[in-house]
């Protein structure tokens, strides 16, 4: 049984190669640059992004997981291979709920799928997109009826 780990741990773990704690690191910062309020909380012994308004955990935006030769995302639930059709183009494999993403996918298009898939989380939970930065206002909302 693995010990429990704090948040930060993840984000520091010397078990982990350079591109994961990289890749990780970018995740949170990314994260936190899209959407300042976000909660961060462990579920499931992986490092979970929440919404400040998330009244449950089963309300994340997203958890992150990093493997072997990519990092997965999990809590992409009701969304399907093609809505992910561009992400699938740059090397992304999608799951039943989850996401491969390649360790070498470039910052921008990583930072536009992180946005697609809090903008789903937050449209499914339920829960307004409320802070003051405006990232996810726009045209880019996710098109699927949920």
């Amino acid at each position: 049984m693995m010990d429990k780990k704090d948040f930060d741990e993840y984000f520091t773990d010397e078990s982990l190669s350079a591109s994961q704690l990289e890749r990780l690191q970018l995740t949170r910062k990314l994260v936190n640059d899209l959407y300042p309020e976000v909660q961060e909380r462990v579920a499931y012994n992986m490092p979970g992004f929440y919404p400040k308004l998330a009244t449950k955990s089963n309300q994340q935006l997203f958890l992150v997981q990093a493997q072997k030769n990519w990092l997965g995302i999990y809590g992409t639930d009701g969304l399907e291979p093609e809505d992910f059709t561009t992400f699938i183009r740059q090397g992304v494999e999608v799951g039943k709920g989850s996401l491969r993403v390649p360790y070498d996918l470039n910052e921008e298009k990583f930072k536009s799928l992180l946005q697609f898939v809090m903008k789903h989380n937050f449209i499914r939970h339920g829960i307004e997109l409320m802070h003051d930065k405006g990232k996810f206002s726009g045209n880019d909302k996710p098109q699927k009826t949920l």
